[in-house]
Formats: C-alpha cells, structure tokens, sequence
C-alpha cells in the first residue's frame, strides 16, 4: 500500500511538474517587449567637457514589416526624405557636454498594445526560397511570413557643436534593425568626433559585429 502511494505521489509530481514547465515555456515564447530602448553615446569629441559643447538629437522611430521593406524600398534609399513604415514615436532632446552624464541619452520608447501583437505574430523561423522552382503556394506562404516579420526604422539626425573645433556636425544617422535579430529591442549607436574634423557612427549588428561603421571626413 505504501508502495502504491509512494509511486502515485511521484506521478502526480511529474505531472505537475511538466504542466508547470509547458506554462512556463508557452509565456516565455509569448512574451515581447513592451517598449524600445535606443542608446545613443557620444564617446569622443575634441571639446567635450568643454563650455559650449553641446548635442542635439531629432529622430523618429517607426516599424514595418519584411515586405514592405522590398515593396517600398524607394523610401529606405539615403537620398530619400520619405518616410517608411507606420511612426511610433518622435521627439527631440539637446544636452550640454560639460558632464560625461550628458554624452550618453536614452530613448525610452513604449510599444501599443497593437504593436505588441504584431511582434507576438512574428514568425519564430523564416522559410527562404531555394534556386530550384517554386510552386505558387510555396512563394505566398514566404510572402505571408514576410509580412508578419516586424523590422524596426530609426531615422535620426544628430547634431554635435564642438567649441573646441569652431563647428557643428550634423550626422543623419537611420538604422535598420530587425526583430528577430533583436528579440529584446535594445539598441546602442556609438558616435566618435576625432581632432581632424572626421567623425564615425558605430552600430551593432547582431550578424555582422564588425561592419556597420560609417567614417566620414
């Protein structure tokens, strides 16, 4: 009898226990973020610390998805003054640079509950054409995934008065950051003002950690 109950007992806890873990995994494969952060550090000028160092930050931040990427591509090309996808936030902000605090900003950017579910629809593997023919059905079904694939747009322009130089930098500064690529939607870009007067605008890139470096002169 005891026997009987002992191995009831160690059932009902393995059940119990699988029960809990399939919960478990089910939020954690459900949950998304609920807002954006985007980073922006100023790591180096001649004049920071210095009065009359300032920096100013315009941006708006916006989502599209996979498809539109390729059918209103026009809209994502430098030259462009359109503007991709559906906005979520703008804003600006201006610091001064006398403190190290204020060559670091941070934008905290709140996501909607519609934008939450379309990051929750995002599909978890993307399928991908191969050089062999496809059948329709096959071609709408990676259309379907490609419109359900969510992709973050930054459009920014920074500019950055150095009183030890004499000038103002303005540096347009837009990025391209996929979901999938950024599960946790966090964001830093690195910008760098040299004593020659060129500067550089690093971002990571979760694929590709070396590129996504701009050195202007």
């Amino acid at each position: 009898m005891k026997k009987t109950l002992g191995m009831s007992f160690i059932v009902l806890t393995l059940l119990i226990t699988n029960n809990v873990a399939a919960v478990s995994n089910s939020q954690s494969s459900d949950a998304v973020p609920k807002s954006v952060n985007v980073e922006l550090v100023l790591l180096k000028a001649p004049g920071l610390i210095m009065s009359g160092s300032s920096w100013e930050i315009a941006y708006q931040f916006r989502i599209t998805n996979a498809l539109s990427m390729w059918t209103e591509r026009d809209k994502f090309r430098g030259a462009s003054q359109e503007r991709g996808g559906d906005l979520i936030k703008e804003g600006d902000v201006k610091k001064m640079l006398q403190t190290r605090d204020n060559q670091n900003v941070v934008f905290q950017i709140p996501l909607s509950p519609e934008i939450q579910q379309r990051l929750k629809d995002q599909p978890r593997e993307l399928s991908k054409l191969t050089s062999g023919s496809q059948t329709p059905e096959q071609i709408r079904l990676l259309r379907e995934q490609e419109r359900s694939s969510q992709v973050f747009l930054f459009y920014s322009v920074v500019s950055i008065r150095d009183a030890k130089l004499g000038k103002t930098f303005t540096i347009p500064v837009n990025r391209v950051w996929d979901f999938v690529d950024y599960p946790e939607a966090k964001f830093q870009i690195r910008i760098e003002i040299n004593n020659d007067g060129s500067y550089r605008v690093d971002s990571q890139d979760p694929k590709k950690p070396k590129d996504g470096l701009t050195i202007v002169k």
